[in-house]
């Protein structure tokens, strides 16, 4: 399988799927913690975990390289897909965009 198609994920892209993968991990962790160990459901969801966190590592090293870290002033890259924070939506103009990938978006801290 090719892996081209990674190189057309943007970083827009990158940071919405950062923040729904912290989401279905969190769900995830639900399950594992309320489910009895050794049962189905309990079973299911720590492979889930584990597959997810491993899509996010693929995903992190992608953002990592096709985003320079001259572009990155504010080191977001490194928080798309781990750490307590989230991003959201910025109300910054696109001219901001000349010199940060990420000046659409804002970090805010998980409660």
């Amino acid at each position: 399988m090719s892996e081209d198609w990674l190189l057309d994920i943007t970083t827009d892209d990158h940071v919405v799927l950062g923040n729904r993968i912290r989401g279905c991990r969190d769900v995830l962790m639900y399950v594992v913690r309320q489910s009895l160990p050794g049962t189905s459901p309990h079973i299911e969801a720590r492979q889930a975990v584990a597959a997810l966190d491993r899509l996010r590592s693929e995903l992190d090293c992608t953002l990592r390289v096709t985003t320079p870290r001259d572009r990155d002033p504010r080191h977001i890259a490194e928080r798309v897909y781990y750490g307590p924070q989230r991003l959201i939506g910025s109300l910054a103009g696109y001219e901001e965009r000349w010199n940060d990938d990420f000046a659409m978006w804002d970090l805010v801290e998980e409660d």
